[in-house]
């Protein structure tokens, strides 16, 4: 069974780019029946959205120096832009959703 998740989305700005993979994450999770709530932050908040909010995930297109020594999955969101690699993002979402994600 799949549990709802609690996601984080990053990009530099919080705005442009970080609303592509947003909403493309949303097609995403529907066609997969995964339920989501969603926050949108620039990178540089993530640390401090990582420490504010009870999060399964982060999905980030600028990097990941803000999520050093955190237990949750940080994917990069640069597929959803790309769509190269977007089918295994979706895997591993899918796997995170299961409960079954291994790094």
């Amino acid at each position: 069974m799949r549990k709802h998740l609690n996601v984080l989305v990053l990009c530099a700005n919080g705005a442009v780019t970080s609303t592509i993979v947003l909403t493309s994450l949303k097609e995403e999770f529907e066609k997969e029946g995964i339920t989501a709530s969603f926050i949108q932050k620039r990178v540089v908040d993530g640390e401090q959205a990582l420490k504010e909010n009870d999060l399964d995930l982060v999905i980030s297109t600028a990097g990941q120096e803000f999520a050093k020594n955190i237990e949750i999955p940080v994917l990069s969101g640069v597929p959803f832009l790309t769509g190269i690699g977007k089918d295994k993002i979706i895997e591993k979402v899918i796997s995170i959703s299961e409960g079954n994600y291994k790094e």
